[in-house]
């Protein structure tokens, strides 16, 4: 099942070219751990879903390019030289000027001016697909045109194709701030994404960065590092999967954002995602590096108990208890969790030392045993590395960035700081307060499991 991807702001199209450069890298490498047929139905299966064969023998990605300033677009479009995979020659959207950093202008004044030639490009890559699954939709909570137009355009997507999956994947911005206004337009993207979007992956900067300098040794951390390791995080999540209960290589790949929304995000109340995966390595290392499945298995489940980011600096102290629960402090709560595993011996590793991923303590009693943790297996090696984890987990780790979110954009609220930037676009005072609402009834849900 083919997925559009669609590159939202300066973010969003950096972030979105990383990852289609990774997908399409991984899927076009052969492996010598698994047999060449399984190596050709994984390759076959992944540029099926985010690419598609041109004329000239080389696959272009199923996407739509849109930001308000064109040096982003630009440098997308020139960065597939001679990697065996382009952009669509009329898959992109530019214009003179950029939204300001102000999620109004982005909303109010681009994008019904916008509109109809970007859903019109949207139609045409949804209209060359065989099989048409969903959308992904990359943007940051940050600036103008990301947050703004880009929470307009997903609405304008459900409204278009109300039956499509669509997985949001956002960047939270720096906690220091990138953006004087960043609180109000993270407040406002993320109400309007709770309407629209199946689920919101939440990716920060705050997190990557430190992986950047504590685990790949990069001394003075760029956003083209940060959205590298995010890129890598995301297309660990989203390559194909085999889906075997006989520890064959039978692959039967189904439709990833269908799975992944079915999954992690089957109930509407909660819809908000946290991403980790292990191992972070250096790509000098890659060659010299060896993981067991054991040592894999235990930091992502001690990750996953403690909600930490990274497998450096874990508490290995905190243990589940009976008595345990989210309000006391002692651990998270979930509604779901996905573990995927990829590489060597995935579908057969030590069974007898697996921690207890369905431990009901995790979970409300609503959730059923078989839905709590799924884990999805390949044998096939991602990125060259031996073995890796990934866990998606749909739980109480968004309420503190939630919380810090309505708490500082509150505090500006309260002083009218910086409204009359908003208002002057066409937003009412109303619009605020009904983002206020919806964001804290997010928190308390997720606060009541």
């Amino acid at each position: 099942m083919a997925c559009v991807t669609v590159q939202l702001g300066q973010c969003g199209t950096q972030l979105g070219h990383h990852l289609l450069s990774i997908l399409h890298d991984d899927a076009k490498h052969s492996s010598s751990i698994v047999s060449s047929n399984a190596n050709e139905e994984y390759t076959n299966a992944s540029l099926s879903t985010f690419f598609q064969e041109a004329e000239s023998g080389q696959h272009e990605a199923r996407s739509v390019m849109i930001d308000m300033e064109a040096k982003a677009v630009n440098f997308a479009l020139q960065g597939t030289s001679g990697k065996g995979w382009s952009y669509p020659k009329e898959g992109q959207f530019c214009q003179k000027s950029g939204s300001g950093n102000n999620w109004s202008y982005g909303y109010k004044v681009h994008a019904p001016q916008c509109r109809e030639p970007i859903m019109d490009m949207v139609q045409h890559e949804v209209e060359k697909c065989d099989h048409f699954g969903g959308f992904l939709v990359l943007s940051s909570l940050a600036g103008g045109t990301g947050s703004g137009l880009g929470s307009y355009i997903t609405g304008s997507l459900r409204d278009a194709f109300p039956h499509a999956s669509i997985l949001n994947p956002v960047v939270c911005p720096y906690t220091e701030g990138e953006v004087a206004v960043q609180s109000y337009n993270a407040l406002l993207s993320l109400a309007h994404t709770c309407d629209t979007a199946d689920a919101s992956i939440l990716l920060h900067n705050d997190h990557v960065h430190r992986i950047c300098e504590k685990l790949l040794g990069i001394k003075h951390v760029s956003f083209n590092d940060v959205n590298g390791v995010v890129a890598k995080q995301l297309a660990s999540l989203l390559q194909p999967v085999t889906f075997s209960s006989d520890g064959n290589l039978s692959m039967n790949f189904r439709n990833v954002l269908n799975e992944i929304v079915y999954t992690s995000a089957c109930h509407g109340q909660y819809t908000m995602l946290d991403l980790k995966s292990i191992p972070h390595v250096a790509q000098a290392s890659v060659a010299y590096s060896t993981f067991s499945w054991d040592s894999l298995i235990k930091r992502i489940y001690q990750m996953m108990i403690t909600d930490f980011y990274m497998d450096e600096g874990l508490d290995w102290h905190r243990k589940l208890s009976v008595s345990s629960s989210y309000n006391t402090g002692r651990h998270p709560r979930y509604v779901s969790n996905l573990v995927v595993m990829r590489g060597k011996q995935a579908l057969a590793p030590p069974e007898s030392e697996n921690p207890d991923f369905q431990n009901p303590v995790l979970y409300p009693a609503w959730i059923p045993a078989s839905a709590r943790c799924p884990i999805w297996k390949i044998n096939r090696p991602f990125e060259k590395i031996e073995k890796s984890v990934a866990l998606l987990s749909n739980g109480t780790s968004c309420v503190k960035p939630l919380d810090d979110v309505v708490s500082k954009a509150w505090q500006m609220y309260g002083a009218r700081a910086y409204l009359h930037q908003y208002t002057k676009n066409g937003m009412e005072e109303d619009d605020f307060v009904n983002a206020f609402v919806s964001i804290e009834n997010v928190i308390s849900s997720y606060k009541q499991l």
